[in-house]
C-alpha cells in the first residue's frame, strides 16, 4: 500500500487526483489551505470507500509550515511513497499592473511551495524510492509572451525546470520526479458559455476533465515505466497555452 501525499487536494484537479488515488487503494494525506467546506465533502466521499487519509490545513509558502506537513505525514503513517505537488492557482491580471505583492504571490504559490515540499520530503523519498509528481501547463516548455499571465507563467516554467533538475539529481535514489501540464480542465464553476469557447480552442474538440488528470496521476505512480523520470505530460487534447 503506497502513502501519498498531495497538496491543494480541495482544488477541482485536486479533489480528481485523490479520488483516482483513492481507488487504488492509497492511504491519503491532503493538504488545503483555506476551503474547509470542499475539504469536508472530499472526507465525506473517502469516508464511503473506506480509505484512510488525513487532512493538514497549512500556508506552504512558508517553509516550516511545509516541514510541518511532511512531519504529519510520517507521524500519521510512517513513511511517503509519493509527493503530488497540485498547489499552482492561475492569476489573470495584465504584467504592467501586476504589483510586487502580485508578483510574489505568484512565486511563492505556483513555485516556491512545490520547492518547499519536495526539500522536506526528500529523505522520505529516498527511504521509499519514491516519486513526486508536480504540475505545470500544456505548453510550459515553450518560451512565449504570456502579458496577461506572466506571474503564474514564470513560475510554472521554474516548476519544469526544477522537475528536469530533481529528476537529475534523484535518479541515484531511484527516485522519478514529473511533471503532469494540463490544458484547458472543466471546471464547476464555469458557465456553457465560458466551456464553449474553450471547446474552441482545442483541437480534440473538449475541455479535458478533471478524472483524466487524475487517472493520468494514478498511472504515474502506479502502472508507469520505472524509466519515465524528468518528463513533463501533457494532458491537453492537442492544446498549448
Amino acid at each position: 500500500m503506497k502513502t501519498l501525499l498531495i497538496t491543494g487536494s480541495t482544488s477541482a484537479i485536486g479533489m480528481a487526483v485523490c479520488k483516482a488515488l483513492a481507488e487504488r487503494g492509497a492511504e491519503l494525506v491532503l493538504h488545503y489551505h483555506a476551503n474547509q467546506e470542499k475539504a469536508e465533502r472530499l472526507a465525506e466521499w473517502l469516508d464511503t470507500k473506506g480509505c484512510a487519509y488525513s487532512f493538514y490545513q497549512a500556508d506552504l509558502t512558508r517553509p516550516e509550515n511545509a516541514k510541518a506537513l511532511i512531519e504529519h505525514a510520517l507521524e500519521r503513517f510512517g513513511r511517503i511513497d509519493g509527493l503530488i505537488n497540485v498547489v499552482g492557482p492561475y492569476v489573470y491580471k495584465n504584467i504592467l499592473e501586476v504589483t510586487p505583492e502580485d508578483w510574489l504571490a505568484d512565486i511563492d504559490l505556483n513555485l516556491n511551495c512545490c520547492f518547499h515540499t519536495s526539500y522536506y520530503a526528500l529523505d522520505a523519498l529516498r527511504n521509499s524510492q519514491g516519486q513526486i509528481v508536480n504540475f505545470a501547463f500544456a505548453g510550459v516548455e515553450n518560451i512565449k509572451a504570456w502579458p496577461m499571465s506572466a506571474g503564474y507563467s514564470a513560475a510554472k516554467t521554474g516548476v519544469a525546470a526544477l522537475t528536469k533538475s530533481l529528476a537529475v539529481a534523484l535518479a541515484q535514489d531511484k527516485v522519478r520526479v514529473n511533471a503532469i501540464c494540463p490544458g484547458l480542465t472543466e471546471d464547476e464553476d464555469i458557465n456553457a458559455e465560458e466551456r464553449q469557447a474553450m471547446a474552441a480552442q482545442i483541437p480534440y474538440g473538449r475541455p479535458v476533465q478533471p478524472h483524466e488528470i487524475g487517472t493520468t496521476v494514478a498511472w504515474l505512480l502506479y502502472d508507469s515505466p520505472e524509466m519515465i523520470t524528468g518528463s513533463l505530460l501533457s494532458v491537453a487534447g492537442g492544446w498549448e497555452y
